[in-house]
């Protein structure tokens, strides 16, 4: 086992990725070895499949690349043996192999290895096909994180929701409304996650709302009103401690602000309020008057839709109701049949 040849500095924030190059020849590994390092790679060595296993007890690398036919172990046995390491299943792999080797091409499938690089190899590309796995296993593992904030999100939000009897499928439900509106202004894909985020921990901090008020049936008082409405200020606080949330505060803290400035917590007026919290607003509203609350039974689409016609520029972002009234009747259309 040899260690790194070059080691990222302690005062500078690393950017490289950590390889372990697997090869017998001294002429071949000395080749990838400086081509990865050139490029400012981490780069581990091991002369067959049993070093490297010894390498591995004490380092994850990002990537792997193995030469097929080596002495003592293998590199089909080392796969094999690699995979069989929990933590190490999802390393990504490319083999080594030689033109007169379609066989070892053949084994190395039967396995689940996808990437190969045949010898003699071109630096170019070498770092071509390593550079083109490395990214793709990171955008894998941004989809497995953003999958479990969103899980996270949800289970507590729903916890949230479980408290109020009357609003059973309410977050699920302005997240498909919020989603289709975006979707219909364009919004890129990064902008949708974090409207999926918001639309989930939009009543976040109706965490502090007592039972007694958030279930009362009838009209609240004044006082009870005030503390509802501090609901809002509430869920943002709770994210500002959030990192990775920072971006979805808009639609928590303004989904209750109006276009005239009678909303809540700002008394923002018209393009003043985020987008955010417009987009969202349309959403939340026409959820409540759809199902049943304590204070009114479910109203059907088309008085919401009239009702959300005459608030346009009072309550609503004018530009927006048009345009979400469509793909929310589009949707109910496509549901109906």
């Amino acid at each position: 086992m040899t260690k790194p040849r070059n080691n990222p500095s302690p005062e500078t924030p690393s950017t490289q990725w950590n390889i372990l190059v697997v090869e017998d020849s001294p002429e071949m590994l000395d080749i990838l070895v400086c081509t990865l390092e050139i490029h400012k790679h981490i780069v581990y060595q091991a002369k067959n499949g049993k070093t490297a296993l010894e390498v591995l007890e004490k380092t994850t690398p990002d990537l792997i690349l193995s030469d097929i036919n080596m002495p003592v172990m293998d590199g089909i046995s080392f796969y094999k043996e690699l995979r069989k390491i929990p933590h190490l299943t999802k390393v990504p792999f490319i083999f080594l192999t030689s033109d007169s080797a379609p066989e070892d091409i053949q084994r190395g499938r039967e396995l689940g290895v996808e990437d190969y690089l045949t010898k003699p190899i071109d630096p170019m590309d070498l770092l071509q096909i390593v550079n083109a796995r490395l990214l793709r296993s990171a955008d894998i593992q941004l989809a497995l994180v953003n999958q479990a904030y969103l899980e996270t999100v949800t289970v507590l939000a729903n916890s949230i929701e479980g408290r109020d009897a009357y609003t059973h499928g309410h977050v699920e439900r302005v997240t498909t409304y919020a989603t289709l509106l975006a979707e219909a202004l364009r919004w890129p894909a990064d902008q949708l996650r974090l409207l999926r985020f918001g639309s989930i921990l939009h009543d976040l901090g109706k965490i502090i709302i007592p039972d007694r008020v958030l279930n009362k049936p009838g009209k609240l008082t004044d006082e009870e009103w005030r503390l509802m409405r501090q609901h809002s200020s509430a869920g943002a606080k709770i994210l500002r401690e959030i990192s990775h949330l920072q971006n979805v505060i808009p639609y928590v803290l303004y989904h209750h602000e109006r276009w005239d400035g009678s909303g809540y917590p700002e008394s923002l007026k018209g393009k003043e309020i985020p987008i955010q919290g417009r987009v969202l607003a349309l959403a939340d509203v026409y959820d409540a008057l759809t199902t049943t609350r304590p204070y009114h039974p479910a109203r059907p689409h088309n008085e919401v839709v009239q009702f959300m016609r005459y608030q346009a520029g009072k309550h609503f972002d004018p530009g927006l109701v048009p345009v979400f009234i469509q793909v929310v009747s589009n949707y109910l259309a496509r549901k109906s049949t």
